[in-house]
C-alpha cells in the first residue's frame, strides 16, 4: 500500500475498502417523502441483536420497525411489551398521538374518558 491508500496489483491501482458499520447508538434523519413532505425517523442500534426505527409521519403518527420489517404503529408496539392502553395514554405528553390509530368510535370514548375531547 503507498501513501495514498492504494495498492499496485498487476501494475493497476486498487482500493481496499472494509465494510462500513454504524455503531451502537441513536441515530436521527429528517427526510422528505415523495410529495415534498418532511419524515423525521429515530434509529436505535444496539450492540447485539435488531435495531429498531421509529418514524414520525406527516399526519403525526408513530410508527415503528423492527429489524427493517414491516411498518407496525407504537400503540401496536407498545401493547406487545406488555403496556394497556390506558397505562399508555396516562404516562405519555401528548396522548392523541396514541389515539390516532384508533377507529372513530374507540377513539370518542377514549377521549371523552381522558376529558381531551
Amino acid at each position: 500500500m503507498n501513501s495514498l491508500g492504494t495498492s499496485i496489483v498487476n501494475g493497476i491501482y486498487r482500493i481496499v475498502i472494509n465494510q462500513i458499520l454504524q455503531s451502537p447508538g441513536i441515530y436521527y434523519r429528517s427526510e422528505l417523502d415523495p410529495n415534498g413532505i418532511s419524515v423525521y425517523t429515530g434509529t436505535i442500534i444496539s450492540d447485539w441483536g435488531g435495531r429498531l426505527e421509529l418514524e414520525i409521519d406527516r399526519k403525526a403518527r408513530i410508527w415503528a420497525r423492527v429489524s427493517r420489517k414491516q411498518k407496525i404503529s407504537i400503540l401496536v408496539l407498545s401493547s406487545a411489551m406488555g403496556s394497556n392502553l390506558s397505562e399508555i395514554l396516562e404516562n405519555v405528553c401528548y396522548p392523541e398521538i396514541f389515539v390516532s390509530f384508533l377507529n372513530d368510535k374507540d377513539k370518542k370514548k377514549i377521549l371523552q374518558f381522558f376529558y381531551l375531547y
